[in-house]
């Protein structure tokens, strides 16, 4: 638990770099990171069969990695070998494409579209592992009282 498990590394894109690679390379919809309001970072290439493994870790409702800051992976319970490594989109995004999630989770929210952060329960349960600019729009949308 709390181990590093990988560094997301990439190139920093705007809203409109995104928008346009994707019309010609879809992974740059589907596998960029949200890092602060219109920039992503994003893969180095436009190769989608040449992308880092830790481009492609897949989501799950109940992940066992979570992000640190904005690109520090690690791990939120003990892995065991071979186990899939996994995490939750949505402590990173804000606008992702929606998809319906088959992650067989109990707690499954069904569809991730971006949004679940804007939940003060998901912001609780993922607490310690949203990235910095989801915990900052949160932080704008909810300010603390006092």
């Amino acid at each position: 638990k709390d181990e590093m498990i990988a560094l997301w590394g990439g190139i920093i894109y705007s809203l409109e770099e995104v928008t346009q690679l994707a019309k010609t390379y879809p992974h740059f919809e589907t596998h960029t990171v949200s890092i602060y309001n219109g920039f992503y970072l994003g893969p180095l290439t436009t190769d989608a069969a040449e992308l880092d493994e830790t481009e492609l870790f897949n989501h799950s409702c109940n992940p066992n990695t979570g992000v640190k800051g904005q690109i520090v992976i690690v791990a939120r319970c003990d892995i065991q070998p071979g186990e899939e490594l996994c995490f939750d989109y949505d402590t990173t995004e804000i606008a992702a494409v929606p998809f319906v999630c088959r992650c067989r989770s109990p707690h499954c929210r069904g569809l991730i579209d971006g949004s679940a952060w804007r939940n003060a329960s998901f912001r609780a349960k993922h607490s310690g592992y949203l990235s910095w600019y989801i915990e900052e729009l949160a932080r704008q949308e909810h300010p603390p009282r006092g």
